[in-house]
C-alpha cells in the first residue's frame, strides 16, 4: 500500500511537472505582454449600472464587475488598483474590445451562441446568473409579464432583452410596442419620465436601476422571469493565455469561496491549510500561477485584495448593498444555487 501511494505522489508530481514544461512551450501572449507594459489592465465596464460598475462624482469606480477587473489586476500585476476603466454602451462594447481599446469587457454582458460564433469573442465563465423581467409602476397593479398586454415597454437597442421581449410577447399572442433608445440610461430615463408603461432589463439592473428613479418606491420589479441570461467577461478571439487568465481568475474566487478561504484569513490559509487545493490555489505547492505565466501567489493576491466571490457579491449587489439581491442562483452549488468551478488539480 505504502507503494502504491508514494507511486501515485511520484505520478502527480510528474503530471504537474509535464503541465507546467508544456505551459512555457505556449505561444506568448500579446495581450499580457502589453498589460505589463503599460503597468494596467484596460476593462471595458457598463456606462454606469450600480451594483455592477457605477462611479461616483469622484470618478471612483464600484460593483461586481469592477471588482472583477481588480481581482485580474491583482493577479496579472499584484495590485487590484492598477485597472483603468473603459465606459460602453451596448453597441459600442463590441469594436471597442474587437479593436483592442480594452483587454477584456466585464460588463453586465449576456452569453449567446451568435455572439460566441460571429463577433470574434469568447465567453470565459459566468460571475452572475441573471434574468429578464420588468419595472412597473405599483400603481399598475401589475403581478405578472402576462398583465403587461397592451403596454408599452421601454429598453436598449442591440440588447437580448429587446429581442427576448419581442419573442416572448409574441410567442404567446400578447401586444406590446417596444420602444427602443440607444442606451440603457435613455430607456430607463424615459419610462421614468411615463412614456412606457414599463422598462424591461436583467433583474439584477433593475434592481440598480430602480434606485436611480425619481421615486423609487413608486415602482416594483416583477418576480417572474422570461429568459436565463448568464453573464461573465469576454476576450477576443486568439490570445489562448490571456483567455486562461481571465477564466481561471474568475474561476479562482468561486472556488476560494467554496473552499473557505477569505480575505480576512487568507494569510492563516496560506501557512497552516492542510488542504491540498488551498495550497496549490494560494500558490504554496503546485507552481499553478506559472503555467499562466503569472507569479505563484497570483490567487493569493486576488482574495488578500480583493476577497472571494462571495465577499465581492455582498458588499456590491447583495445584503450589504443598497440593491440586496439574494445569492438565488448565484449561490454555490453546493448551497442549492448555480455556481461551480473546475478544481484546481
Amino acid at each position: 500500500m505504502q507503494k502504491i501511494v508514494i507511486g501515485c505522489a511520484a505520478l502527480a508530481a510528474g503530471l504537474l511537472a509535464s503541465a507546467g514544461a508544456f505551459a512555457q512551450q505556449l505561444a506568448p501572449s500579446p495581450t499580457l505582454d502589453a498589460v505589463k507594459a503599460r503597468g494596467a489592465i484596460e476593462c471595458g465596464v457598463h456606462l454606469g449600472l450600480p451594483g455592477f460598475s457605477f462611479a461616483n462624482d469622484k470618478g471612483e469606480w464600484t460593483g461586481l464587475d469592477v471588482d472583477y477587473c481588480r481581482a485580474l489586476a491583482a493577479a496579472v500585476l499584484g495590485d487590484a488598483s492598477k485597472v483603468k476603466f473603459t465606459p460602453t454602451s451596448v453597441q459600442q462594447r463590441w469594436p471597442v474590445l474587437q479593436s483592442g481599446q480594452v483587454d477584456l469587457l466585464a460588463r453586465n454582458t449576456t452569453i449567446t451562441f451568435s455572439r460566441n460564433a460571429t463577433l470574434g469573442v469568447n465567453f470565459q465563465g459566468i460571475n452572475f446568473y441573471e434574468g429578464q423581467t420588468f419595472i412597473v409602476r405599483t400603481k399598475t397593479n401589475a403581478k405578472s409579464a402576462k398583465d403587461l398586454d397592451g403596454a408599452t415597454v421601454c429598453v436598449a437597442a442591440g440588447s437580448t432583452e429587446e429581442k427576448n421581449a419581442a419573442d416572448w410577447f409574441a410567442e404567446r399572442n400578447l401586444k406590446v410596442t417596444i420602444v427602443n433608445f440607444q442606451k440603457n440610461d435613455d430607456a430607463i430615463a424615459a419610462y421614468d419620465s411615463g412614456r412606457c408603461d414599463a422598462y424591461t432589463a436583467g433583474i439584477g439592473a433593475l434592481a440598480g436601476q430602480r434606485i436611480k428613479l425619481k421615486v423609487p418606491d413608486e415602482h416594483v420589479i416583477l418576480s417572474d422571469l422570461i429568459s436565463n441570461d448568464p453573464q461573465g467577461p469576454v476576450t477576443r478571439w486568439g490570445d489562448e493565455r490571456w483567455q486562461l487568465i481571465v477564466r481561471w481568475v474568475l474561476n479562482g474566487m468561486i472556488a476560494a469561496e467554496n473552499l473557505g478561504v477569505t480575505s480576512k484569513n487568507v494569510d492563516e490559509m496560506k501557512a497552516n491549510s492542510k488542504s491540498a487545493e488551498v495550497r496549490r490555489l494560494l500558490g504554496t505547492e503546485g507552481g499553478f500561477g506559472a503555467m499562466l505565466g503569472l507569479s505563484n501567489d497570483w490567487m493569493y493576491n486576488v482574495i488578500k485584495q480583493v476577497g472571494n466571490y462571495s465577499e465581492s457579491y455582498e458588499r456590491t449587489v447583495g445584503m450589504g448593498s443598497p440593491l440586496k439581491l439574494k445569492r438565488g442562483a448565484n449561490e454555490l452549488w453546493t448551497k442549492g444555487g448555480l455556481l461551480f468551478t473546475p478544481p484546481f488539480q
